[in-house]
């Protein structure tokens, strides 16, 4: 597998597309991007993922999008992008790398779960307060957002 993940400065419309897989909401994403770290994820030199990273606080990293297109899911590309995530985080002396995630995103909580992750709160009505139109996962209204850290 040819993959190299790189730093950008600027997204295109193929990176929104692919920020848009895992948050919906454009303003949201406009609210975060211009303070993030940026990378994208490259396939046979093909843009196939994408990763931001957002500084908390002096000890804390968090996630603040992470992607990969639906064609290309399934082949380890995510679990890179987190590898990346935790050695980016270390190498710049932080301590915590979080994430969020929608209550009923089930595969993503697996996910997050299975690469070290723990629960550490939920936030009722997140997805309801600051999400103009209704997210729906499995069937089923997304309301609360999960924070899930990890220790490095």
């Amino acid at each position: 597998m040819s993959l190299i993940i790189k730093r950008i400065n600027a997204i295109t419309p193929i990176h929104l597309a692919l920020l848009k897989e895992a948050d919906p909401d454009e303003h949201m994403i406009n609210s975060y991007i211009s303070r993030a770290f940026l990378f994208e994820c490259l396939y046979n030199n093909k843009i196939v993922g994408i990763l931001a990273l957002g500084k908390i606080n002096q000890d804390s990293l968090e996630i603040l999008n992470i992607s990969v297109s639906d064609t290309h899911q399934n082949k380890g590309i995510g679990s890179s992008l987190l590898d990346f995530a935790d050695v980016f985080a270390k190498k710049n002396h932080y301590v915590i790398l979080e994430v969020c995630t929608g209550s009923t995103s089930i595969w993503q909580l697996y996910f997050y779960q299975k690469h070290g992750f723990r629960i550490i709160s939920v936030q009722p009505d997140y997805f309801i307060t600051h999400y103009k139109k209704p997210i729906y996962e499995h069937g089923i209204q997304l309301k609360d957002r999960l924070r899930l850290q990890k220790k490095l």
